[in-house]
């Protein structure tokens, strides 16, 4: 018999899918694979990759070897499927919004462990949902999520588990909380730490800077600028993502030379520090796709020095782009159908989706 110590690491390097079928081969299996210092230093080992949803199914795509793997997700995962949806991550669980025109509904998902579960939505005007956030001030998180409404300008908080909608009225001039064409150009609303980020516009003083949220004493607050990459040209992208599951990577494009850089935040995800950006990558290769309006939006996540980025080809066909020192590799993704996507990096993880989300 294997000492327990060697066991746990063997364990730490499966895949979440065979720990999830190992949950029955013990009682000591199963309560470790609940452990939450157990599933931090599974994640840590944990390999990223695209969650890809199309009109009738759901793939993930593990790349390995400079070659794509595509493999369909269960079919409980198939409700999820609504033409215009989007899907995001917050604390490493897959949070899939739709448009309200056709679902006054969210979804909260974890691919491994294949909980899928609903929250129905009980407002009566057609929102934009923002993200999904908690409140982490006391003993168990809060989850909500932030909606906003363009015409009058509103702003809202709708609480999970009890099904309450509450307006907040924190709108000030420079708040910037939603401009639509940021969705076009895929700035995304990232959660970290139970708080939204994402990236804005001053148009005062022509910077571009992380704006954030926090749900839990509901305020709005600029993080920080972004850092400077190359030429100031309206066309740049800029990227915000999760990197090791604390802190932030930024993707900027050069619209003119196609340069991508990749920066990181030195610390973890604290709103009492300064931030400090490292260059982490610059990309050079002449084959870079231009990545700035994108129509099916950009994602991407870096792994072993290597940047991988999930987007539409010129004509929108989604592909993979890996991308290594002055090296591009374009993979067509190939799953035999047309029309609209949306996709998201996503780190396998044995994380519970909270209780408050329970199918109605």
């Amino acid at each position: 018999m294997l000492p327990w110590e060697l066991e746990e690491e063997i364990l730490y390097r499966l895949p979440p899918k065979s720990l999830v079928r190992f949950r029955a081969v013990s009682k000591r299996w199963n309560s470790l694979f609940n452990n939450k210092s157990f599933i931090n230093k599974h994640l840590s080992h944990s390999r990223p990759q695209f969650i890809f949803l199309t009109q009738s199914k759901i793939y993930s795509i593990d790349i390995i070897d400079q070659k794509i793997h595509l493999r369909e997700l269960h079919s409980s995962c198939r409700e999820l499927n609504s033409e215009y949806g989007t899907i995001s991550t917050c604390d490493d669980l897959l949070f899939c919004k739709y448009p309200f025109l056709w679902k006054k509904e969210t979804a909260l998902w974890n691919p491994c462990s294949r909980q899928l579960n609903l929250i129905k939505l009980s407002v009566d005007r057609d929102f934009t949902v923002l993200g999904l956030g908690y409140d982490n001030s006391g003993p168990q998180k809060v989850h909500k999520i932030l909606l906003y409404y363009p015409h009058p300008e509103e702003v809202a908080i709708y609480e999970c588990a009890s099904h309450v909608l509450r307006y907040i009225n924190t709108l000030e001039e420079d708040m910037y909380i939603c401009d639509m064409s940021n969705e076009a150009k895929g700035w995304p609303h990232v959660s970290l730490n139970g708080n939204l980020y994402w990236i804005a516009y001053n148009r005062q003083t022509c910077e571009y800077f992380i704006q954030s949220f926090n749900f839990s004493n509901e305020i709005f607050k600029p993080v920080c600028l972004l850092p400077p990459f190359e030429d100031d040209h309206s066309w740049n992208e800029h990227l915000l993502a999760v990197w090791k599951g604390d802190r932030f990577s930024l993707l900027q494009q050069c619209f003119l030379t196609r340069n991508i850089g990749i920066w990181v935040t030195k610390d973890k995800a604290d709103d009492k520090k300064e931030v400090v950006w490292i260059n982490l990558m610059t990309l050079t290769a002449t084959n870079l796709p231009y990545l700035c309006n994108k129509m099916y939006g950009v994602s991407y996540f870096i792994y072993d020095k290597t940047l991988f980025m999930c987007c539409g080809d010129g004509s929108s066909q989604p592909c993979i782009h890996i991308v290594k020192g002055d090296r591009c590799n374009k993979i067509q993704i190939g799953y035999g159908e047309d029309g609209w996507f949306s996709h998201c990096a996503y780190v396998p993880n044995l994380d519970s989706v909270p209780l408050e989300f329970q199918i109605e």
